[in-house]
């Protein structure tokens, strides 16, 4: 018996031992990664469920039809957009797959595409992706506001030609502008010729939009239909310091009411006790703010901010903010993109010159530091 057992043991210098020892090394491994596979998948599951809450959320806070959540919904996935939640919640990403689909259904029947038009136009106002006027900066030629005199040129066998033109019209499928009559009755205006539109907005930033022509009207009077476009330059010739802060404040979002009297007559009334809410800010600078929230308002809301920098005796009373852009933090708030849309002068300049102020002093603690570290460091 003693001779038979003998037989099984496994010697630890013997190919069998070392074999033994790498088929448990195998096994383990393939347990550790079927494992990872299996936590990574739950996760992942578990985020795309989130986000699409999320989604559905936003969508029936904004009042969408079933109709208009079912087309986000197929968008989203016909483009394989990573975070459903982007196209309810951002500009950008609205537009971006939003003009694929318009210059899909150019090939359409007129009534068919008007009637998409139509239906992109009121999502769009829903979703409070349709008043321009408090932008900060364009995204796209969607937001060019109609009536503006721009320098246009257009590229006609590898030539440039130059003219001055007027936006008349900017809607879904693109924007129609103006052509003097001595050029569209001598050059070849087609579809698919490339164009560049510079203008100046508000005297503050100048744009450059590369786009084409979809669509010549001979006229008189001339017009071309401009497509849509993302893809352009910006020159800012104003920018706000900014810098990260800890500064309470106490505000409120504008009902209705206040939002219909601001937005005609950029004032409102304050009826009734009014409600604060309290934050913190987090970044500040002369054109805006923001600050995290348990909370997600609407993109678009207007809120009324009240607050004093550390060196004021006095508080800046009822700076108009609008909400720009939302964003999800790890620990499930949100960080709330606020920039300021009606701000008193004296108010902007006492913020200015508190960030620039911050600025100097951090630079100076900065130096301090090195110059204290390069004094400890030996020879």
């Amino acid at each position: 018996m003693g001779a038979r057992l003998k037989n099984f043991e496994i010697g630890t210098g013997s190919a069998t031992f070392i074999y033994y020892i790498l088929g448990v090394i195998l096994f383990s491994v393939i347990i550790y990664l079927i494992y990872i596979f299996i936590k990574n998948t739950f996760v992942k599951q578990s985020k795309i469920k989130k986000e699409w809450k999320k989604f559905h959320n936003v969508c029936e806070r904004k009042g969408l039809t079933s109709a208009e959540i079912t087309f986000l919904e197929e968008l989203v996935k016909k483009y394989k957009i990573i975070r459903s939640i982007y196209i309810v919640r951002h500009l950008e990403t609205f537009n971006r797959y939003i003009f694929r689909e318009v210059r899909n259904y150019r090939s359409e029947e007129i009534r068919k595409r008007e009637n998409f038009n139509t239906f992109i136009t009121n999502l769009r106002k829903k979703l409070g992706f349709a008043d321009f006027r408090f932008l900060e900066e364009l995204t796209s030629t969607r937001e060019i506001p109609e009536g503006i005199i721009i320098k246009t040129t257009v590229t006609i066998a590898n030539v440039n030609k130059n003219f001055e033109s007027k936006v008349v019209k900017v809607d879904e499928e693109g924007v129609v502008l103006t052509v003097p009559d001595p050029v569209m009755s001598k050059e070849p205006l087609s579809e698919t010729q490339q164009v560049e539109l510079n203008f100046l907005l508000e005297e503050d930033a100048e744009y450059i939009f590369n786009s084409e022509i979809y669509k010549v009207t001979p006229g008189p009077p001339g017009y071309i239909h401009i497509d849509h476009s993302r893809d352009f330059n910006r020159m800012q010739k104003r920018k706000y310091e900014r810098i990260d802060v800890e500064i309470p404040f106490k505000y409120f979002f504008l009902n209705p009411t206040q939002t219909e009297e601001f937005l005609e007559r950029r004032k409102f009334a304050l009826t009734g006790e009014i409600n604060y809410n309290t934050g913190v800010i987090k970044n500040l600078s002369g054109g805006g703010m923001y600050y995290n929230d348990d909370k997600d308002p609407d993109i678009g809301t207007l809120i009324a901010i009240s607050f004093k920098t550390h060196d004021q005796a006095e508080e800046m009373k009822n700076i108009i903010g609008r909400v720009e852009r939302i964003f999800d933090n790890d620990d499930n708030t949100f960080r709330i993109i606020i920039r300021f849309v009606k701000t008193r002068e004296p108010h902007r300049n006492q913020i200015v010159h508190y960030v620039f102020e911050r600025k100097n002093a951090l630079k100076k603690e900065k130096i301090q530091k090195l110059k204290k570290k390069k004094r400890l460091t030996p020879a």
